[in-house]
């Protein structure tokens, strides 16, 4: 923590979304100048988060090595390196929704609960669904989900977002209710870190479970967008899915969110592709080049990855039986 404030960088010329260095023990880094934790795990950053008391400089998820922790009261200077040169990320990362339904008057029910099948690659129609949490109400959107549920008739769950007591809190909607009551909901929750351990020996665990489950199948988190977004890309990649449709599948969600598209917000998107779902697609193809991404065989990557994480032959076959035939 830093011993000065948002208004301290605001009087001093700094704006959020500046790149900036911070030297201290003459050691300078260079850094994006944020409002939120928008970098890459384990990438540098100086964050004015709303409720810290100060501004904050860290490593994204990781913390600060050791070097540089244990300093209080060593002098500390920003500098500015480019005026606006993380303006992108900022903006498409800081944006706000409304959670009223009047404010979204152009869209569907299921639109705004985020709900949609997934189509890309070879998975069959109707047989892998999304959406945002159709149990908590938070972002009132779990009743629209739940219609849209009970309208394709989803059979199996992939929560992705709660603990068995969490749900025991929750005024569920009636066919949701009905979904967990009768123990058709897989609980696995992570957090929105793709490329941890943790993260993917729970859902390894779960897609495994999966495999004895009827479809269709609905896989959601909070908002159906980070987790819900990172397990679909590796679901659609490993049945066959280019780069271009993951892309177009994981933008609809900021379109349903937002109201923005890559024809009329192309640097929100680019910022927010680049940022979010590229970081998890390089993770699960091995990729260190973000250009290579559109050229990657995702089938054969992603069915690499969950070989070597844990998942055998079989059950591997069995995944891409169930997401790539039609229901029954």
């Amino acid at each position: 923590m830093l011993d000065f404030q948002e208004v301290d960088m605001e009087k001093a010329g700094f704006t959020l979304g500046d790149i900036i260095s911070i030297t201290i023990d003459d050691k300078e880094i260079v850094m994006p100048y944020y409002d939120g934790f928008y970098t890459r795990n384990g990438e540098y950053l100086c964050v004015a988060y709303p409720t810290y008391p100060s501004v904050c400089f860290t490593a994204n998820n990781v913390g600060l090595p050791p070097e540089l922790t244990g300093l209080e009261g060593h002098a500390v200077t920003i500098r500015m390196k480019e005026k606006g040169g993380s303006l992108d990320i900022q903006t498409a990362l800081s944006m706000k929704y409304s959670n009223n339904r009047n404010d979204y008057p152009l869209i569907s029910d299921a639109a705004f609960a985020n709900a949609r099948a997934v189509s890309a690659g070879k998975i069959a129609s109707g047989v892998l669904l999304r959406c945002s949490s159709p149990f908590c109400n938070d972002i009132n959107r779990a009743y629209y989900v739940s219609e849209f549920l009970k309208q394709e008739k989803a059979k199996t769950v992939l929560n992705l977002a709660d603990t068995e007591e969490k749900m025991l809190t929750y005024d569920m909607p009636p066919y949701s209710r009905t979904l967990w009551e009768e123990g058709d909901v897989i609980i696995c929750p992570l957090k929105a870190d793709p490329t941890a351990d943790d993260f993917n020996n729970r859902l390894i665990a779960a897609l495994k479970e999966l495999l004895s489950r009827p479809a269709p199948y609905a896989v959601h988190c909070m908002e159906g967008k980070d987790r819900t977004g990172y397990v679909c890309a590796l679901l659609e990649g490993l049945c066959g899915a280019t780069y271009e449709e993951m892309v177009t599948d994981y933008l609809i969600t900021y379109s349903n969110y937002f109201h923005i598209t890559p024809a009329k917000d192309p640097d929100i998107c680019n910022a927010l592709v680049s940022l979010r779902l590229n970081m998890c697609l390089m993770y699960y193809a091995g990729v260190s080049d973000e250009s290579q991404l559109p050229n990657v065989d995702y089938a054969k990557a992603f069915s690499d990855f969950l070989l070597s994480h844990g998942m055998s032959r079989q059950q591997l076959d069995a995944l891409i039986q169930v997401l790539t035939a039609n229901p029954q």
